[in-house]
């Protein structure tokens, strides 16, 4: 079975108020402008998207938050992202390829649970005749 503490701390961690992107004047040239402010904001606000919590289900825009944030180092998020991958869930396609780069990168971060993941997503894959 895939490990899914990621998600299930993601979402225990509490999430971004405000879903929306700011008009507050940030410098747009940074890498976390608008409503996703930080790392830990662009994890929350992907765990949102993916949960439905306040805003309306967007699987494509919760693995965008998520991307963000693990590409920031954020190393749950990778986890997370992994899994909306792997279960293709809020309507992303499924992507066993896309699934092991994001626990891949998770564990290189030292997400325990993304390591647990690389091997089953290794599993899989060679299953499905990769």
């Amino acid at each position: 079975m895939i490990v899914t503490t990621g998600i299930v701390l993601g979402v225990l961690a509490g999430c971004a108020q405000n879903p929306a992107p700011s008009s507050s004047g940030q410098n747009s040239s940074s890498a976390f402008s608008g409503s996703c402010g930080s790392p830990k904001s662009c994890e929350d606000l992907g765990i949102r998207y993916i949960t439905g919590d306040g805003v309306r289900l967007d699987g494509n825009k919760a693995v965008a938050y998520l991307a963000k944030a693990c590409n920031a180092g954020r190393a749950s998020a990778c986890n997370s992202a992994a899994f909306i991958y792997a279960d293709a869930e809020g309507g992303v396609k499924q992507s066993y390829t896309q699934a092991l780069r994001y626990w891949k990168r998770g564990c290189r971060l030292g997400d325990q649970p993304s390591c647990a993941n690389v091997d089953l997503a290794y599993d899989k894959l060679r299953k499905a005749g990769y």
